[in-house]
C-alpha cells in the first residue's frame, strides 16, 4: 500500500482544547513505540539509509530535533509571537555515528521537556495561536501537539518501513 506522503498530507486545525490530553497521550507512548522498534536492531540496520534518505537513527535523532522546535513554538504561541519559528528539516548532527540508546535518549529527554511544558499550560493559554511558517494557518499548543503527535506516526511508519526491509539483508 502506497503512503500519503508527509509534504502532500492536510490538516484541519481548531481542535478543542478538551483534546490534548489524548495527543499527550501519543506523543509520550513514542518513546515506547521506538524503543520496541529497535529492540533486537543491529546498529548497522538501524544506521541504514535506505532508498537514500534517512536511517531509523537519524529519523529518531530528527523527532528530537522537532521536540526542540516544539518547545520554542509553545512558549512562542503563548508570548504572542508570530509567526512560529520554523520547521527542521535536516537532522542537525550525525546521529548514525551514534549507538541507539544515545539517539533515544537525546530524544527522550527533548519529548519529557515538551511533556512538562503542555502539563504547565493554563486553559488560557490552549486559546493562544501562532502562524505556522510552512502551512500559513494559525495553530494553538492543541493543534501542535495534534499535528506532532502526525508527525510521529509518519517517521513510526517510515522506521518501521526501514527494518522491515533490511533486516533480512546482509551487508
Amino acid at each position: 500500500m502506497k503512503k500519503l506522503e508527509w509534504f502532500e498530507r492536510e490538516f484541519n486545525f481548531g481542535l478543542p482544547a478538551g483534546m490534548l490530553p489524548f495527543y499527550i497521550e501519543r506523543l509520550q507512548g513514542t518513546i515506547a513505540r521506538i524503543e520496541s522498534k529497535v529492540k533486537g536492531v543491529s546498529e548497522e540496520i538501524l544506521s541504514h539509509k535506505l532508498d537514500a534518505k534517512w536511517s531509523v537513527k537519524q529519523n529518531i535523532g530528527h523527532l528530537a530535533e522537532v521536540d526542540e522546535i516544539a518547545l520554542k513554538r509553545i512558549t512562542e504561541m503563548i508570548a504572542g509571537i508570530s509567526p512560529m519559528s520554523p520547521a527542521v528539516f535536516e537532522p542537525r548532527q550525525d546521529y548514525n555515528q551514534q549507538p541507539v540508546r544515545e539517539v533515544i535518549a537525546y530524544f527522550r529527554e527533548n519529548r519529557i521537556k515538551n511533556m512538562n511544558r503542555y502539563e504547565t499550560l493554563r486553559d488560557a493559554d490552549l486559546q493562544r495561536a501562532s502562524l505556522h511558517p510552512r502551512l500559513k494557518v494559525n495553530m494553538t499548543p492543541v493543534d501542535l501537539a495534534w499535528f506532532d503527535a502526525e508527525h510521529d506516526d509518519h517517521h513510526l511508519v517510515r522506521m518501521h518501513e526501514i527494518i522491515s526491509a533490511l533486516f533480512n539483508k546482509t551487508f
